[in-house]
């Protein structure tokens, strides 16, 4: 994980806290967001206790101006375990409102971990 700005106590993580993990198409690896602050990146992270959050209104934005902006999330707290999950979570903002499972495509909006890696999401 890369931590930003670590004498700046505003980017430190608070691990008690949740965090909002999305993909950064940009840097190419996942952001870590905390309190309205990209706090890290990282290639890969483990979080428990998690929620996949889209924000509607944005989503709707992406499709009608066919621009990528941030909008979908997975929310969750920071866990320092190695992970071996299996299910493969996805998201496409054009053909549904939520994160889905790869392998039945039934919705997925909790999970209690994930394992974000390789610009993948894989599930529990």
């Amino acid at each position: 994980m890369i931590l930003l700005n670590q004498a700046d106590k505003r980017y430190r993580i608070d691990y008690s806290k949740p965090v909002k993990v999305y993909r950064n198409l940009h840097k190419g690896c996942w952001s870590i967001k905390q309190n309205g602050l990209v706090k890290a990146h990282s290639d890969e992270i483990n979080l428990y206790d998690c929620k996949f959050l889209v924000n509607e209104k944005n989503r709707l934005k992406v499709i009608k101006e066919k621009r990528k902006n941030v909008h979908a999330f997975v929310k969750g707290y920071i866990w320092d375990c190695p992970l071996n999950l299996i299910k493969q979570a996805s998201y496409n903002p054009y053909s549904r409102n939520s994160f889905y499972d790869k392998g039945d495509s039934r919705s997925i909006h909790k999970a209690h971990f994930v394992k974000a890696i390789d610009g993948k999401l894989f599930y529990n």
